[in-house]
């Protein structure tokens, strides 16, 4: 094992965090931790001749993330405290120093801080000084895993993905938040299930009190968080300087709205938890935000705001004044021009003819298509564009008029740009308010999103009960559905119980034909286990578990050629990352297992695998296979159980029941589904005569060169021919002779030495050969 050492920089939201960990060889902590964090770019040092490089590049490349090699040299620590110091916001009372922050002792990791500060050249943003945060990223505190599991249970949309298709993902289907905050913290959460029992109950009573409270989510859902702006880029633009008037009215509007949700949020009969959680905390920032909302009254011209302008009010400076008075002046000219052509048109000024005014075109006038006919040909007006709401136009006048307003309004955007300034860098003070507003409501967005997901669902989600700690584990769930799949037109999901239970139940062995459901089976575990962790409810009657620490998979059958690993490579890497990383805590789910070589290898390897899993690590686990060996392990190993998917055969033909029942499949159905494919019959036909064949000779148990096996067989042929030769000299003799005769000889096989005789008998040892027709 080595130390790892990650840093991680959000420039949204200026923080810095660094983590330290030791990892194997196959990187498998550095990956849970890239699932968890989901960073767009990853730098690595780098040197050509590196196989190191070249294994952690995979690992994170897995995770789609951009990876960029850097030099070695821009890893090094030269100038880094002097960096933090101009970086790091250090609260009141707090050594500006950086070298005596505890973060800074982590070495390894500080060293990719220093890359980090360096290739984003967040010295030399002047608005990033002073701003940033440095923290230890607690990593543990998640559930872990890895890119396998995030694939096998559909987490993430697949590229390309679209909104018609949206539900075929976790994400997909629980996203109905209003916010883009709460779009982004959702895809946060999904891939950060939580193992604190506290946290994750604490999100359930706000998603309980949601779901219950239906005229509440309908409100929150439908007006009040759809009106809410992105105030993370919002305050990105205060910090870099590059926020307008337009922007602090945003804010201003956003934050003018606000307490009508908390109004909703926070009422007296509301849940507790969703006051603490939600209303609490918004009403104090709400509070801080106040002489916010006053200084842009006092210097925002709210009165011009309704026409797209957003200017100083006058009062602030003399000449903006003077400029402002001009303005009015013109501005009453117009209002002029637009009765002088209403009157020349004969048409009611502000109802057939209107005068309106955009922050590009300034003022100009509109009729609608129905009246166009009355400015045809005239050219006495200028037309300017012509759209569905009607004919936009001026007259050589107003466009004379209109020049000398834009040009007026421009020389006043001019001058109170300094006092722009100063207002956008008052406004700057509140970033942390804003930020902080912005995390409580994309919180209460997305547990939005979950209750109306729950409620939504063809059968209502239920809350699932988190056993305590020390308790025995458990993971329960009774008509277990998978939330993607009973969504989709036209299915009608048959549910299943789900139990384990430590000490009695911990590993199951499901067997059963192909597209009988033992795939849709696990990953539904798995996805249930995971939505109980983010918080959500489960898409269950009844649901009772103990937090897992970790979710790992091995589901599917892939290669991947960019990488050089083929299907088995891929299914070996992937089962050896479960085998270094489950403990008894954790939820594995495995599917397929060992088909990618050959069968008595492939066995081999599922039973070695399944037995180290059900006996050493002892974890939650369901493994579907079609390897039947495997259901005898349920007789050496107490906690490991049988199920499997059930088929009813008729007719020739497979009808598939989707039920998991206890006990082993006894019979394989390929032959039934390659028939259900519509496979030329005498192929069918063939396959079942090599079936049977092989079926045979899996009892025939012989290590040798062809030409041995092939005289082998010869004897024990010889040996059957001698024996039905025998038989018929039996014809016609006395019926007691004929009874001890063949005992005789049915002694004399039975006693052979040949090993395909004795296979022979192992295969057929419940046939007896006829007497009477010796």
């Amino acid at each position: 094992m080595e130390w790892w050492g990650v840093a991680l920089v959000d420039a949204a939201e200026r923080r810095m965090c660094v983590c330290e960990f030791p990892d194997d060889d196959h990187f498998s902590s550095l990956e849970a931790l890239v699932v968890q964090t989901g960073p767009k770019e990853c730098l690595l040092p780098s040197s050509e001749s590196s196989q190191e490089y070249a294994a952690v590049k995979k690992v994170v490349e897995r995770s789609s993330v951009l990876v960029t090699p850097r030099k070695k040299a821009e890893f090094g620590v030269d100038s880094l405290f002097q960096d933090l110091n101009r970086l790091i916001a250090f609260k009141k009372g707090q050594q500006e120093n950086s070298m005596a922050l505890p973060e800074t002792t982590l070495g390894v990791a500080v060293c990719s801080l220093a890359a980090l500060i360096k290739y984003l050249e967040l010295v030399s943003d002047a608005s990033s000084l002073g701003q940033y945060s440095l923290s230890v990223l607690d990593w543990s505190r998640y559930v872990h895993m890895d890119a396998a599991a995030v694939r096998a249970l559909s987490l993430l949309p697949p590229p390309g993905a679209t909104a018609a298709n949206a539900h075929h993902s976790l994400l997909g289907l629980l996203d109905r938040c209003r916010t883009p905050q709460g779009h982004r913290l959702l895809a946060q959460w999904l891939k950060q299930p939580l193992r604190d029992a506290n946290a994750v109950r604490e999100r359930q009573d706000v998603v309980g009190a949601l779901l219950a409270g239906v005229e509440l989510r309908q409100a929150l859902s439908q007006e009040h968080l759809r009106r809410v702006p992105d105030f993370q880029a919002l305050a990105r633009r205060l910090l870099r300087g590059k926020a307008s008037m337009q922007d602090l009215y945003r804010i201003y509007q956003a934050v003018k709205r606000l307490p009508a949700l908390v109004e909703a949020v926070g009422a007296p009969g509301q849940d507790a938890t969703l006051r603490a959680v939600c209303a609490e905390p918004l009403r104090d920032l709400l509070r801080d935000m106040a002489k916010f909302q006053d200084m842009v009254e006092s210097t925002l011209d709210l009165e011009l705001v309704d026409r797209g302008e957003f200017l100083v009010k006058a009062s602030f400076d003399e000449d903006l004044q003077e400029m402002r008075s001009n303005m009015d002046s013109l501005e009453e000219r117009i209002r002029q021009q637009h009765v002088r052509v209403a009157a020349e048109l004969a048409m009611e000024p502000g109802k057939t003819l209107k005068l309106e005014s955009s922050s590009q075109l300034g003022y100009f006038l509109r009729v609608t298509l129905k009246e166009e006919r009355a400015i045809r040909g005239n050219k006495a007006f200028q037309t300017i564009d012509t759209n569905k709401s009607g004919v936009r136009f001026r007259t050589p006048a107003l466009s004379e008029l209109n020049a000398e307003y834009l040009s007026v309004r421009a020389r006043y955007a001019e001058q109170q740009k300094a006092i722009v300034s100063e207002i956008t860098t008052i406004a700057a003070g509140y970033v942390g308010t804003l930020q902080q507003l912005n995390g409580t409501l994309a919180q209460l967005d997305v547990l939005t999103s979950f209750a109306e997901a729950a409620a939504s669902a063809p059968k209502p989600y239920v809350r699932p009960e988190l056993v305590e700690d020390g308790a025995p584990r458990v993971m329960s769930f009774k008509q277990l559905r998978h939330p993607c799949l009973e969504v989709q037109e036209g299915v009608s999901f048959i549910a299943n119980d789900v139990h384990f239970q430590e000490g009695e139940r911990v590993f199951s062995v499901i067997t059963g034909p192909n597209m009988g459901g033992k795939s849709t089976y696990i990953r539904s575990v798995g996805c249930a286990a995971l939505l109980a962790q983010v918080g959500s409810f489960v898409p269950c009657d009844e649901a009772r578990l103990s937090l897992v620490d970790a979710v790992l998979a091995r589901v599917g059958a892939d290669d991947c050629q960019l990488r050089g690993m083929s299907t088995f490579m891929m299914e070996m890497v992937e089962t050896a990352a479960i085998l270094r990383m489950a403990t008894s805590n954790s939820l594995v789910i495995i599917d397929e297992l060992g088909r990618g070589t050959s069968t008595f290898e492939g066995c081999g390897l599922a039973w070695a695998i399944a037995e180290h899993l059900a006996k050493e690590v002892k974890a939650f686990c369901l493994f579907a296979t079609h390897f039947h060996e495997l259901t005898e392990l349920a007789s050496c190993v107490p906690a490991v159980v049988n199920q499997h998917v059930s088929a009813i055969t008729a007719c020739d033909t497979l009808t598939l029941l989707y039920r998991v029942l206890p006990g082993a499949c006894d019979q394989s159905f390929g032959v039934f589904v390659a028939r259900t494919a519509r496979f030329p019959p005498e192929v069918v036909e063939m396959a079942k005569k090599k079936q049977a064949e092989l079926e045979f000779h899996e009892n025939f148990d012989f290590n040798g060169t062809v030409e041995e096996r092939k005289k082998i067989i010869e004897e024990g042929e010889r040996v059957i021919r001698e024996f039905l030769d025998a038989c018929r000299r039996l014809q016609g003799a006395p019926e007691d002779q004929v009874s001890s005769g063949l005992a005789e000889l049915r002694a004399g096989v039975a006693a052979s030495e040949n090993p395909y005789v004795r296979a022979l008998l192992a295969a057929h040892s419940e046939e007896r050969v006829p007497e009477a027709s010796a």
